[in-house]
């Protein structure tokens, strides 16, 4: 599981005094390029080994400034070509859930822009990222 420290900055606040809606999804895409960044040699864009192809989240709880946050992300499923990431955007001390999220991604290559099947390296890599649902259970208490 990788756990990604989220800032929480003035500018992902709405009206409301909360992290609006559209900021999540930012703090999903910083947990993937952490992922990124952990596990591939990333030189360019272009280097990167897939594309986004689905994202889904339940916002669960509202996020105030003040808070921490951190992102819990992990493989909840492997493929062909695509693979899961479910994520769980929390406050690390409480392990307080404020959002419960997935996305599909799909082995890209940019330089010919073509899908392509998960190759083994990154299989291994992935397979050693994978949670089940059990696991997960007996790992993250449930604090809704």
């Amino acid at each position: 599981m990788i756990k990604t420290p989220i800032q929480i900055r003035f500018n992902d606040m709405d009206p409301m005094g909360r992290v609006n809606n559209s900021s999540y999804s930012g703090y999903l895409e910083i947990a993937r390029m952490d992922f990124c960044n952990k596990y591939f040699d990333i030189q360019t864009l272009n280097d990167t080994p897939f594309v986004l192809a689905r994202i889904e989240m339940d916002l669960l709880k509202p996020l105030s400034p003040g808070k921490k946050a951190e992102v819990l992300t992990w493989v909840s499923g492997i493929k062909t070509t695509s693979w899961e990431f479910s994520y769980l955007i929390v406050e690390p001390n409480s392990s307080e859930i404020f959002v419960r999220a997935k996305s599909v991604q799909v082995y890209f290559n940019y330089h010919t822009y073509t899908k392509e099947r998960i190759p083994e390296h990154v299989r291994e890599i992935l397979s050693s990222l994978f949670y089940s649902e059990a696991k997960l259970n007996e790992m993250i208490p449930r604090k809704l």
